[in-house]
């Protein structure tokens, strides 16, 4: 039924949709990597805001994501100690991602939108798929 909400199956073909490489036509290449860039800097938001309580659950959320990169090879450790500030997570981690989520983040998403946005305006939207 069209204009029925589905839960997980419409939240899928919504994600499917965004980050198709049928956007990826001319003259929209800059725009959908520009979106993709969006997309990854606002998970970042998610994933940086969640430690700032300090509780348990924001403990081990960054003790998990921030513990990904250590499968790999070679770099990998020399990665998760560059995101945690030491060894484990601690007080320079927190710092780390406190900075992260209230300067470089919004700074950064600042600067994708300004990209963004004119390339939208100027292109309009992509056509049907």
């Amino acid at each position: 039924m069209v204009g029925k909400y589905d839960g997980p199956n419409d939240d899928s073909a919504v994600y499917f949709v965004c980050i198709s490489p049928v956007a990826l036509k001319k003259p929209r290449e800059l725009t959908w990597v520009t979106g993709v860039v969006l997309a990854v800097l606002t998970a970042s938001f998610g994933v940086t805001g969640y430690s700032l309580p300090r509780d348990q659950i924001g403990y081990w959320a960054v003790k998990i994501v921030t513990g990904v990169p250590e499968a790999i090879p070679v770099i990998g450790s020399s990665v998760v100690e560059l995101l945690r500030g030491s060894a484990s997570v601690g007080q320079s981690t927190l710092t780390r991602f406190y900075s992260l989520h209230t300067f470089v983040l919004p700074l950064l998403t600042s600067v994708f939108m300004l990209m963004h946005f004119p390339m939208i305006r100027k292109q309009g939207i992509s056509g049907p798929l």
